[in-house]
């Protein structure tokens, strides 16, 4: 596996990601394109609610002792990942999305969750809880970096790029413009068809993850390394 992968998301994520992608093989390169931050936020009344929705786990991780009202609820997560940091921190999952968080509320029985609180980033996708109520409170941001010195450095062969998210991919290009960086010697492994419109045209290949998960994106790179 000659290619090494360039992991860009936020550190906590980006070294989950790297011990994953060490135990199959491959040479990483971490650089992250964003810092996660927690933010003040102020916690709504948690008997307002009938279950809490996390589509991060950065939501737990930035959330604080606030987080501790809410242990009551039923935790309706996105992703293994987030699952897996909430459950950790000792609360009550009961539904986990496969494929995003609208996906999750669509498969949700229209009669569950008369009102869902969202702790969210700043920078959130919109999603449509239907006929229920969605409340959404940002707990922490996540602030975009300039590509750094290692990303830079791997980037002059070609190289494997996981892209996590659509901003990611939008932060990336615009990186790579202001470098004067080319696409076209490398290949771009994104999470979701929407990641990869935001990442755009003219990588030596693009390919989207059957799932919204590490271990999707990892198989797509074990299978061009040896098609390659």
């Amino acid at each position: 596996m000659s290619r090494p992968l360039l992991i860009l998301r936020p550190l906590d994520g980006a070294l989950q990601t790297e011990k994953r992608a060490k135990e199959l093989g491959f040479r990483t390169v971490v650089d992250p394109l964003f810092t996660i931050e927690p933010i003040q936020w102020s916690a709504p009344a948690a008997q307002d609610y009938d279950g809490l929705l996390l589509t991060s786990a950065n939501a737990v991780v930035c959330g604080g002792a606030q987080l501790d009202a809410y242990r009551s609820l039923p935790i309706l997560a996105v992703g293994q990942a987030t699952a897996q940091a909430a459950e950790k921190s000792r609360f009550n999952v009961v539904e986990t999305g496969q494929s995003g968080g609208q996906q999750l509320l669509d498969a949700l029985a229209a009669d569950r969750y008369r009102r869902l609180l969202w702790l969210a980033g700043e920078q959130h996708s919109k999603l449509d809880g239907g006929k229920r109520r969605l409340d959404i409170v940002p707990v922490y941001r996540s602030r975009a970096n300039a590509l750094g010195e290692r990303a830079v450095t791997a980037l002059q062969a070609e190289t494997i790029v996981l892209i996590h998210s659509a901003r990611a991919g939008r932060q990336l290009v615009s990186e790579l413009d202001r470098l004067n960086i080319a696409k076209n010697r490398h290949h771009a492994l994104v999470f979701s068809a929407k990641v990869a419109e935001a990442a755009g045209q003219g990588w030596r290949s693009l390919h989207i993850a059957d799932r919204p998960d590490d271990e999707s994106l990892l198989s797509l790179a074990s299978r061009l390394c040896q098609s390659g």
